[in-house]
């Protein structure tokens, strides 16, 4: 870009300032020159040559160049490259690298702590930024540095570090090693010989509040920041430090840890009051109704405050006796009174379960008069799991058939397949507990167990059903089936060998006897070859009962 092409914007004092210079520029020089424009590329500068100068906007980074620079804005800059046939290649950045190459030697000397943040990583450590571009090898990073890198987005971390190694470059521009490390060691060394000296973990002071953040506030004591967390404010729950604390502010504390390798001090202020939780158990007892005051909602339940410091938790389940899904939000609002009866207390593990519809009265108790254990009813199904389905035993009250109490003889994989939410069924009640507010229910019981009727060594009569090769099933009586297997079926020993289905067909009846009875396992096995031994022990038994005649009663008969 030739400079003329901007006549309209240098005044003519300007013009004869800078045409004395027109041949003078040398690579490796600073000047002084004024903005001619900032574009999306980079900054134009006019530094008194015959062409303008250029500094590329890679130089910068990701950062604005129309908020750092403005046109007629007169900057130093380092003539990288001179070219009189197109634009100077100059540097904004190392001609503030140059000029401030004394101040950092001292800083070297001194052993001056500087704010450090990253620019990038590379293979052997971070590009910094301390004012100027420094390298942080890995080996000089701190302990503590280090676990913040893990946990936080490394660009956003500013740190501190003094110059370990300082060079200048054959250009004049300094070369800088930084290190963390030395500084912690530094500073675990001043703090060592001010603080740890004078002060005891378990002390108690006083000191000024200097800084309040998101996380706690910083007290002074004796010159020395120490950090009272927010969670170290009160024993109950402090959503932000200025809630009870103001800058300026003299507080007391206890001085809870001294880390002698991070030079962090911890202080607190509960820790100059007992425990709230110490005393729960014998201000509060189970079954005791108490006031309380709402602090959060949640979807699950109710988080109420008891007094500062101890808070209780009333379940969604333990509101109302009728609705299982209350509206939570509609019905209460933060900061609401309400009444509640302690159902439990864990002081180990700072918890109380509370109930809302237990200062009431149980309705459950008078369910249990209404539908005694034997007594038949009929609801609607209102929920079907995967375990059983819900019955309606009155408006908001649900009892369970279980599973295992559909059907005394039926395998049910899916309980869908064979009821619909809505539809009515008829149910035994077996037992209703008022305190589990649940009730038992079930569908099987309206009939007779069919288990007790078929138990070990009862005799019955069946059909066959099914033959295979190695067992065979019979039906008993409708739904109920029993099994005979090879060993049980065969009883003439010279039909081991044979085939079941050449001994036995499907529709043949036979007389079996019950050897085995499982109504868990909703199996029933039966035997012929037992019954058969059954029935040749009571043809002896039937014959050796005969009475023979004796020679006397065969002579006294002739």
């Amino acid at each position: 870009m030739n400079k003329f092409d901007h006549t309209d914007d240098i005044i003519p004092e300007d013009i004869y300032k800078y045409t004395k210079y027109i041949e003078n520029v040398k690579p490796g020089e600073i000047v002084e020159g004024k903005i001619i424009e900032v574009t999306t590329e980079g900054i134009y500068v006019d530094i008194g040559s015959k062409v303008d100068g250029f500094i590329p906007k890679e130089e910068f980074g990701d950062k604005d160049l129309q908020k750092m620079f403005k046109p007629h804005q007169f900057i130093k800059v380092y003539v990288v490259k001179v070219d009189n046939d197109n634009v100077h290649l100059l540097s904004y950045k190392k001609a503030k690298e140059v000029e401030l190459s004394d101040q950092y030697k001292e800083n070297f000397e001194r052993q001056t702590p500087l704010d450090a943040k990253i620019v990038s990583k590379i293979s052997t450590g971070y590009k910094v930024d301390i004012g100027l571009d420094a390298f942080l090898p890995y080996r000089e990073i701190g302990k503590e540095l280090r676990q913040n890198l893990s946990l936080e987005q490394e660009e956003n971390i500013v740190f501190k570090v003094v110059i370990k190694d300082f060079k200048l470059l054959p250009d004049k521009r300094p070369q800088i090693v930084v290190s963390n490390k030395l500084y912690e060691e530094i500073v675990r060394e001043e703090i060592k010989s001010k603080i740890f000296t004078k002060f005891k973990e378990g002390d108690e002071v006083i000191g000024v509040v200097k800084n309040i953040t998101d996380f706690g506030a910083f007290v002074e004591v004796d010159g020395y920041d120490m950090l009272l967390h927010i969670s170290d404010i009160a024993w109950y729950k402090v959503n932000h430090p200025n809630e009870k604390l103001h800058c300026g502010d003299k507080i007391k504390v206890k001085i809870l840890k001294m880390d002698v390798e991070t030079g962090k001090v911890s202080v607190g202020m509960k820790q100059l009051f007992p425990h709230p939780w110490e005393e729960v158990d014998k201000k509060y007892t189970v079954g005791e109704i108490v006031k309380c005051k709402i602090k959060n909602i949640t979807k699950f339940g109710l988080f109420v405050e008891l007094e500062p410091g101890v808070e209780g938790l009333v379940h969604i389940s333990e509101v109302s006796w009728e609705d299982k899904n209350p509206n939570l939000q509609k019905m209460f609002k933060p900061g609401q009174e309400i009444k509640v009866k302690i159902i439990n207390i864990d002081k180990q593990e700072h918890k109380i379960a509370l109930s809302i519809k237990k200062v009431l009265f149980n309705p459950w108790e008078e369910i249990k008069k209404n539908f005694p254990p034997g007594s038949v009813h009929k609801g609607r199904i209102t929920k079907i799991m995967p375990y059983g389905i819900f019955v309606s035993i009155k408006p908001g009250f649900d009892g369970l058939v279980h599973i295992s109490n559909i059907s005394w003889t039926e395998r049910i994989s899916d309980l869908r397949k064979k009821f619909r939410e809505g539809d009515y069924v008829e149910y035994k009640v077996l037992d209703v507990m008022p305190e589990q507010e649940s009730a038992v229910l079930s569908i099987k019981h309206l009939f007779e167990n069919p288990y007790e009727k078929y138990n070990v060594g009862s005799i019955v009569k069946c059909k066959i059903k099914k033959v295979l090769n190695n067992i065979m099933v019979v039906k008993l009586y409708e739904n109920i089936e029993g099994i005979i297997t090879k060993k049980e079926a065969i009883i003439d020993k010279k039909d081991v060998s044979k085939d079941l289905k050449s001994l036995y067909k499907p529709g043949q009846e036979v007389e079996a006897v019950v050897i085995s009875s499982d109504e868990t396992k909703r199996r029933i096995e039966l035997s012929l070859r037992q019954m058969e031994k059954i029935l040749r022990e009571e043809l002896i038994k039937k014959y050796s009962e005969v009475k023979h005649p004796t020679l006397k009663d065969i002579l006294t008969e002739e």
